[in-house]
């Protein structure tokens, strides 16, 4: 009898929060900032580009020009053909980027700079940019290349330039909204490294465990077993045959036991009497995919691209997202300081002294 991979994932209890005070703080900045920027970089990772979409963004930088970076190519499947037409419709412009590479940071350079030029008349302060994307999707990794590229005259990354974002393979590394960093002299760039942001709460357990899996969320958050079972579900989906844990088992399977049993066995770690550590195994497997070992480890966490969702279904699923998110707290507390616009230039706001002193500044920045 064939192998038939699991169609539903199991129903787990899983926190589906992982929003912090220092989010709420990056989004009023995100607004307060908002009339000083010329550009938008917004980080995905492609090993799950919607889940890695945050809908909140719009709220605050909707009317903004972008360019969407899908990072980590390099440990993805992700295919150019279904993000063709996830971008088409919306005159979006997008590149798959390693962020540690200094060919790919020039490419990104140069749209920035005709982005520059396409501006009449060029801003006399520099194009000012802001970065911003989910926690740990290598937006300070990004920051930093992009300088060292930038800065040095001969196009090569150099050690000469000294990095500016601290960067980890842990989420939170980056809690605050930086000052301005120059990467270009000529033109003038300039950009704000800013702290990933996560949603107030996720739409369901799947989409938690896709951001689990990139690295959004730190590696406890989620129960390692469970981040496991999503991993061979998702992976049987992709290939049924069960390659993608072979070296363990010679036989696809549904069962996150037998999987971890296997790997135990391989990694000859049962004990005398039959037991294992069942989380340290499911830690061992899942951090191969994390980080990418080989190209065997390469692949994708979200369920739209693997079944190849067409374009309708992505942009139901996304409006859906905007309503959902729409009615939390947090959006309120955007509007109240933000406006209704969201551009921090509404009189409909409630305005403290912070807002008043970034209504100064942004006024001052446009004579």
């Amino acid at each position: 009898m064939s192998f038939v991979p699991r169609r539903v994932f199991p129903t787990y209890r899983i926190p589906l929060s992982n929003f912090k005070g220092h989010h709420q703080k990056a989004l009023n900045k995100f607004g307060s900032l908002a009339p000083q920027i010329d550009f938008i970089l917004e980080v995905r990772d492609s090993r799950a580009p919607i889940s890695t979409i945050n809908v909140l963004f719009n709220k605050v930088l909707a009317h903004k020009p972008r360019l969407i970076i899908y990072s980590k190519k390099d440990l993805s499947v992700l295919k150019r053909p279904w993000t063709d037409k996830l971008h088409k419709s919306r005159n979006e412009q997008y590149m798959f980027v390693d962020a540690r590479s200094k060919q790919d940071s020039k490419k990104i350079l140069n749209k920035i700079k005709d982005r520059y030029f396409e501006m009449s008349p060029p801003p006399p302060l520099g194009l000012r940019m802001m970065l911003i994307g989910m926690p740990n999707v290598g937006k300070s990794t990004l920051v930093n290349t992009l300088r060292s590229v930038g800065l040095d005259s001969s196009g090569a990354v150099s050690s000469k330039v000294r990095k500016v974002a601290r960067t980890g393979g842990q989420p939170g590394v980056t809690r605050a909204t930086s000052e301005i960093i120059k990467l270009s002299n000529d033109p003038d760039i300039l950009v704000h490294d800013t702290p990933g942001v996560f949603l107030p709460t996720v739409k369901d357990a799947e989409t938690m465990l896709a951001l689990s899996l990139v690295g959004c969320v730190h590696t406890s958050f989620v129960d390692p077993v469970i981040q496991a079972d999503y991993l061979l579900y998702i992976l049987n989906l992709q290939d049924p045959s069960g390659a993608k844990y072979s070296e363990y088992i010679d036989h696809p399977t549904n069962s996150i036991d037998e999987l971890l049993q296997s790997i135990a066995e391989t990694r000859n770690v049962v004990r005398k009497d039959g037991t294992f550590d069942m989380e340290g195994m499911a830690i061992h497997w899942v951090s191969k995919w994390k980080q990418g070992k080989s190209d065997k480890y390469k692949g994708l966490f979200d369920l739209a691209p693997v079944l190849e969702q067409n374009e309708e279904e992505i942009r139901s699923n996304l409006n859906s997202e905007t309503n959902r998110v729409a009615t939390m707290q947090v959006t309120k507390k955007l509007t109240d300081r933000l406006g209704e616009d969201g551009t921090a230039t509404s009189k409909a706001r409630r305005r403290n002294a912070k807002d008043r002193a970034a209504d100064h500044q942004n006024q001052l920045f446009k004579l």
